[in-house]
């Protein structure tokens, strides 16, 4: 487990062809949807990673808004409903629903209507891997069992139950895309063209051509993206609202900052609108650095690796785990650690701290793809809440805060409790 600053920076990013896969066991005929982006290792992940960033782009993320402040709405409504009826809320499902239903209509062009509980199974099977026990221990046994006893054993990361219905789910996407003639130019249209044998897909390298994907590396690459974006979304967004309770001079701040804004573009939370918010992003960033999406990081690595300066030699096939909680924690690069203070993101002091002490998704060529378009729905979930409403920690809120102890995403252990208070 490196500390060292500038060993973390070789491993993410100088010295990546040593340390390029996270070596997680795939069994592509038994575990379809384990065949997705994180997992893929070599000429293939390069051809896929190659192709992935025009679904992210700057005029993606402005269609993206749209769809997102139509989707916010709804969840006012529904947190209207049930602020009217409780004096305390469990924020976690709702932040859940909203970024599953955002994250349908964005990349799949599907109204999930979660938030009106009309679709109660993918809440139920999306939350699965994160709260299924087997599914949140499987991840720890794959990086401690050998590949050779995995395939022996038919070893799943995903249950059949979860795995079958996604299956479904985006044979069905896929089969509707197919009979429509107008296209979406969405993360599913990016992935169907992929698929498409006739047309021919230059390699990463440019210099030849990549296979086409089959339905199942289509459907693991459509569920990782939902996944990872409606999870790691909500739970940012949780432990904003948190802090922002337990600081009301940065909730305050925050709130004026949006509404100033929001005066200069007559009330509309524009993809321009949102840009000027300064003051939003380090309060994101700083709420990233204290709750990392990633605790931590895996990598394997593929070749032995003398350790620059030193006599140390990281032999093949060993893991690697970097702490991201560790670096961003560390008092070094972020005096008084434990402090929520979004003032160590201005532009003056991000500048004095060293490149990879602050990687809440990653670094290196394997950063999170979908690292833009979180950040995003993140944003506006945040607009949407503190324009209507104070935020308090609520009396039913257990402190310290805890987190779950396994799974890959940092999360919140049992309810996030809040108390809610409608701005006139």
């Amino acid at each position: 487990m490196p500390v060292d600053n500038e060993i973390i920076k070789r491993i993410l990013v100088s010295d990546f062809i040593h340390f390029a896969n996270h070596g997680v066991f795939v069994d592509k005929s038994s575990d379809p949807l384990s065949t997705h982006i994180f997992n893929m290792e070599g000429y293939r992940w390069k051809n896929i990673r190659s192709k992935l960033p025009i679904a992210f782009t700057a005029a993606k993320m402005r269609r993206n808004v749209i769809i997102m402040n139509e989707i916010s709405k709804e969840f006012i409504k529904e947190l209207d409903k049930e602020v009217n009826s409780n004096n305390s809320i469990n924020i976690k499902d709702l932040l859940s629903r909203f970024t599953i239903d955002v994250v349908s209509s964005c990349s799949m062009g599907m109204k999930s209507n979660t938030l009106k509980h009309e679709n109660e199974t993918l809440v139920e099977q999306s939350t699965s891997f994160f709260e299924d026990q087997w599914s949140r221990t499987s991840n720890i046994l794959v990086t401690l069992i050998p590949r050779k006893i995995l395939v022996m054993l038919h070893f799943k990361l995903f249950n059949k139950r979860a795995s079958n219905f996604f299956l479904n789910m985006f044979k069905q996407i896929k089969d509707h895309r197919l009979t429509e003639t107008v296209k979406r130019n969405d993360l599913t249209d990016l992935l169907l063209d992929l698929c498409d044998g006739t047309k021919e897909h230059k390699d990463y390298a440019g210099d030849g051509t990549m296979e086409p994907l089959s339905f199942d590396e289509f459907a693991a690459q459509m569920y990782v993206f939902f996944e990872a974006a409606f999870e790691t979304s909500s739970s940012t967004q949780t432990f904003a609202l948190y802090e922002l309770g337990a600081n009301k001079e940065v909730q305050d701040r925050l709130r004026n900052e949006i509404e100033e804004v929001l005066k200069k573009h007559n009330g509309q939370v524009t993809y321009e609108a949102v840009c000027e918010m300064e003051y939003l992003e380090r309060v994101i960033d700083e709420t990233l650095r204290k709750y990392p999406v990633f605790p931590s990081l895996a990598r394997i690595c593929t070749k032995d690796y003398v350790v620059p300066g030193t006599d140390v030699t990281i032999e093949k096939d060993s893991f690697v785990m970097i702490t991201n909680l560790g670096i961003h924690y560390d008092p070094e690069y972020y005096p008084d650690p434990m402090k929520f203070d979004p003032e160590r993101f201005t532009a003056e002091n991000k500048a004095k701290r060293p490149y990879c002490s602050y990687v809440p998704f990653g670094e290196g060529p394997r950063i999170c793809l979908g690292k833009r378009f979180g950040l995003w729905q993140i944003k506006i979930g945040l607009i949407s809440i503190l324009r209507n409403y104070e935020v308090s920690l609520s009396d039913k809120m257990q402190l310290p805060l805890a987190f779950k102890k396994t799974g890959l995403i940092l999360r919140a252990e049992g309810s996030v409790w809040l108390h809610l208070e409608k701005i006139n």
